[in-house]
């Protein structure tokens, strides 16, 4: 039984998870997958149309995952007022054990999963194992109200699904280290996220962006510099998937900057299964993730575009990390050097149109190194892991 963040919610966490709990079952294992992600509020929504959902009980398989997900309940009323995410988990979770009879449980985000799990486990003695995410440790459990809690769910999981930079301070917490598992990225499968298609030049050069919107990300600097670029007579067209609490506030700098909709065109976030068509659509994309306050912070965007073929616009905060730096080049990464504002975003934008234009972008050895990021073979080596632990 997995218990995680999945679709319609949007983010990387919730793709990881989703591709997971199919890695899952195409190795041959039953998988049930208990979430919370049809109660996810609009701003955090993902649009899915029939044809998405019937993905969400597999990808490749038709209905290979079983899936059930809390849901509003107007009832649920209390003082002080709030949704008992937790209780419904953990309630669900009792009838899915008594039907299903997992052998262990996969958590994955320590906030409401981990919990719940740690619940289900001590209720029906059922191992679990927690998988975290960056603002869990970087946000969250650094907070005087749930530093305790959360330290008791990773000291009585049966594994922690960390990278080796976070080990000593899961030791220091009280978690042998025989109980680390290194997790494995499966978010980039190589039949969805591929340059196949993709045509080297478009006739009009379009740039993209997606993902959530805000100060840290950028967004206002990306419209700014369309402005600049418009300014100038450089034309382009601009498509972005966006979505999050402040977006009627970016809505209004397009309408404020008179970005006309033929000129910028800005739509809700779409499923990461349809992310890799909306990248090889554009000849750029945007990604200017800045002052993010969790430093260990390990965003897939740059992944999912170079393995699309597609040229990347980023912050040197992104291109200078751990596990990105080694896979910059000049051909598929412009990086914009100092601090983000909208000129340095046009001027970086001119750069990757320059680039392309001299088809620098084209041709690489990226897809087959990457390929060694996404293994399959990683899960099922992190599978035997948890077994031998568990």
């Amino acid at each position: 039984m997995i218990i995680c963040k999945y679709p319609p919610i949007q983010g990387g966490v919730s793709a990881e998870a989703y591709w997971t709990a199919n890695a899952f079952a195409e190795l041959g294992h039953s998988v049930f997958v208990l979430t919370n992600a049809e109660e996810v509020e609009s701003s955090y929504r993902t649009e899915l149309d029939e044809n998405d959902k019937v993905l969400l009980t597999g990808f490749r398989r038709k209905d290979c995952i079983r899936l059930r997900s809390t849901t509003v309940d107007k009832r649920h009323v209390y003082v002080p007022q709030n949704n008992p995410s937790i209780s419904k988990l953990v309630s669900i979770g009792l009838e899915v054990i008594e039907e299903f009879k997992p052998d262990f449980i996969y958590s994955f985000y320590v906030e409401p999963y981990g919990v719940a799990a740690m619940i289900l486990s001590q209720m029906t003695g059922i191992p679990y194992t927690v998988r975290h995410a960056g603002s869990d440790i970087g946000r969250l459990m650094l907070t005087d109200q749930l530093k305790t809690l959360y330290r008791h769910v990773f000291t009585q999981a049966r594994a922690v699904l960390s990278t080796e930079r976070h080990y000593r301070m899961f030791q220091n917490l009280g978690v042998a280290k025989e109980r680390f598992v290194r997790p494995v990225s499966l978010r980039l499968p190589g039949d969805v996220f591929h340059s196949e298609g993709r045509k080297s030049k478009l006739s009009v050069i379009t740039i993209g962006m997606y993902g959530k919107v805000g100060k840290a990300k950028g967004t206002l600097q990306a419209l700014q510099a369309l402005n600049i670029l418009r300014a100038e007579g450089v034309f382009v067209k601009f498509r972005a998937h966006w979505g999050g609490r402040d977006l009627p506030e970016y809505i209004k700098s397009i309408s404020d900057l008179d970005l006309s909709p033929d000129f910028v065109v800005v739509r809700s976030f779409i499923p990461h299964w349809r992310i890799p068509v909306f990248i090889r659509e554009c000849d750029i994309v945007l990604f200017l993730e800045n002052n993010f306050k969790i430093a260990f912070h390990t965003p897939g965007i740059p992944f999912e575009v170079w393995s699309c073929g597609t040229h990347l616009v980023t912050t040197a905060e992104i291109a200078t990390k751990l596990h990105i730096r080694d896979f910059v080049s000049d051909y598929n990464c412009t990086i914009i050097p100092n601090t983000i504002t909208g000129k340095s975003v046009a001027d970086a934008v001119r750069q990757a149109i320059s680039k392309i234009d001299d088809g620098k972008n084209e041709g690489s050895d990226f897809d087959a190194s990457l390929q060694s990021i996404i293994s399959r073979q990683g899960i099922c080596n992190a599978l035997e892991q948890i077994k031998t632990i568990l």
